[in-house]
């Protein structure tokens, strides 16, 4: 059983999976037509794209080890519900275009911060 205090880091990082999806995908220039989108921009949120996946299999990994299998479930499962929730959903819709652009920048940073976080506390 995960620790409650960090059970809302995971669907957020699902959150932030689905909005970098939509960028690599190129649905986010249907959802924000007027954003400006620099090189090092792209490239920061595809690297963060990629580093979520080894992240989560890391962090599951190492919550079921200290706590029980079913912690590293919860965490696999706490994802996939902010992920499927905002793809859905269209989440980033609601979103600006400039805080769209700084939750691309910032997103590596609270993808690792967070997993940092769920193994620590979780």
């Amino acid at each position: 059983m995960l620790n409650l205090i960090v059970v809302p880091l995971m669907p957020l990082v699902g959150a932030l999976t689905a909005n970098l999806n939509e960028l690599i995908r190129g649905e986010s220039a249907k959802l924000h037509p007027n954003m400006s989108i620099g090189m090092k921009t792209f490239t920061l949120a595809a690297a963060s794209f990629a580093v979520v996946w080894f992240a989560l299999l890391i962090t599951a990994i190492y919550t079921s080890s200290n706590n029980s299998t079913l912690a590293g479930i919860e965490v696999l499962i706490l994802f996939l519900a902010g992920l499927g929730l905002t793809a859905v959903a269209k989440g980033s819709r609601f979103i600006s275009d400039k805080a769209q652009l700084w939750i691309y920048r910032l997103a590596l940073p609270f993808i690792l911060l967070a997993s940092t976080l769920v193994v620590h506390f979780g």
